[in-house]
């Protein structure tokens, strides 16, 4: 099991409240999302990121350039994968590839 593994292990043992409010800390503490290029007014609007965890955006997006693997929790968890806003989280990418 690996470190993104076992962080999730976690996540799921929490209630949905402390799930959320960790999720939310995180936006706003380690997420680099919004510096990203290709992140846009509609993910903005829609108070979007964390796309590692939570999945694909549900705005439009032009894929100018891709940040992921620059994130700190991309390198803290060590996710193999990157186009979260476009190809889903890391879990749900790493299901696609089993």
């Amino acid at each position: 099991m690996d470190k993104f593994e076992k962080i999730l292990e976690k996540m799921l043992e929490m209630s949905e409240n402390q799930l959320n409010t960790l999720i939310e800390m995180q936006k706003k503490r380690i997420c680099i999302c919004r510096e990203c290029p290709s992140f846009n007014e509609c993910m903005n609007e829609n108070k979007e990121g964390l796309f590692c965890i939570l999945g694909n955006s549900n705005c439009s997006l032009e894929l100018i350039e891709c940040k992921c693997g620059e994130c700190p929790a991309h390198i803290r968890f060590q996710m193999k994968y990157e186009l979260y806003c476009v190809e889903g989280s890391e879990e749900e990418q790493r299901s696609k590839k089993k």
